[in-house]
């Protein structure tokens, strides 16, 4: 009996000798292979160490914006700031600030973009006959902004719709009047417009680009009539009444839309009117105006209301605007 015991102690004790060898050796392989990984990864640390502060010193100066752009807006030179950017992140392309000011945004750029070559297009050259002119008679788009690029056309009661200047920039807006610059061409054209809406009762009107920087401008499509123009140059004064009697007619369009505000549409009117930074009164897409219905509280005060809001807008033809 003892001797079975003596024997099962045995072949623990060598079993157990067996496992500690197996699971030293597992020890030391362990142990190799940990090293190995850590030596590896301490190698590649400093490979990327090395290249982070070799990619460091590799650093070049390029201009950010300082502010938002609009597509199609001229770039100022104080709309450009100087940094330094890792160079393996830059193009190529880079412009300096003397190429880049002066040239026009393709799209919409955020604050602290870099200003690349593919972002920027370059303005036509001023010629020598370009002239700002001031227009009241043309139908502008509510939302229209200064600097936004727009096509003047002309609409005749036939149907007929052409386009009588093509990608203007609106240079300045104030109460529905807008800033154009128009070369001596342009002017004559524009001339010939005006006197043709006023003698056949016709309509102009603006419509703004969606990506100004990427669209080409629209060829114009406004054939300059001969009478038209032989009638200017021999009443030079036509251009003046044509101007002031379609001014007149986009009052009345106005007053008459006003006429047909119900109560609740005239105190939502004068409710928005303080906030809103660029009133285009007598447009073609006015909310205000494209309502037809009519209202009435018994007690006639949609129409004292109406007068009101007439006064309220007699401000944006005086001057008086108070977001001018």
């Amino acid at each position: 009996m003892a001797r079975i015991k003596f024997r099962q102690r045995q072949r623990l004790l060598a079993a157990a000798a067996g496992a500690a060898a197996v699971l030293l050796l597992c020890t030391a392989a362990g142990i190799v292979y940990v090293r190995h990984i850590e030596h590896k990864y301490e190698a590649d640390r400093s490979g990327y160490e090395r290249r982070i502060a070799e990619m460091d010193a590799e650093r070049v100066r390029v201009f950010t914006l300082t502010r938002d752009i609009r597509a199609g807006e001229e770039i100022g030179e104080k709309d450009l700031t100087e940094v330094e950017a890792v160079k393996a992140a830059v193009p190529e392309n880079m412009p300096t600030r003397e190429e880049a000011v002066g040239r026009y945004a393709k799209v919409a750029l955020a604050k602290n973009t870099p200003v690349s070559e593919s972002v920027l297009y370059e303005g036509e050259a001023t010629p020598g006959d370009l002239r700002n002119q001031e227009f009241r008679l043309i139908e502008l788009p509510t939302r229209l902004q200064t600097g936004e690029y727009m096509d003047v056309r002309v609409k005749f009661p036939t149907g007929e719709d052409f386009i009588v200047l093509s990608k203007k920039r609106a240079e300045d807006l104030a109460s529905g009047t807008v800033w154009v610059r128009m070369n001596e061409r342009e002017i004559l054209t524009m001339s010939s417009a005006i006197v043709d809406a006023y003698l056949n009762d016709a309509s102009i009107y603006a419509v703004t680009y969606v990506e100004p920087g990427l669209q080409q401008a629209a060829a114009v499509t406004y054939p300059a009539n001969e009478s038209v123009l032989d009638l200017i140059e021999t009443d030079p004064n036509i251009v003046e009444r044509a101007k002031t009697e379609l001014e007149r007619r986009m009052r009345e369009k106005l007053e008459s839309g006003l006429d047909l505000l119900t109560p609740e549409e005239i105190q939502k009117y004068l409710n928005n009117k303080a906030n809103m930074t660029v009133i285009n009164p007598g447009t073609q897409d006015n909310s205000l105006l494209s309502q037809s219905n009519t209202g009435n509280d018994g007690n006639g005060n949609a129409a004292e209301q109406s007068s009101a809001v007439k006064e309220e807008e007699q401000g944006f033809t005086d001057g008086s605007y108070a977001g001018d």
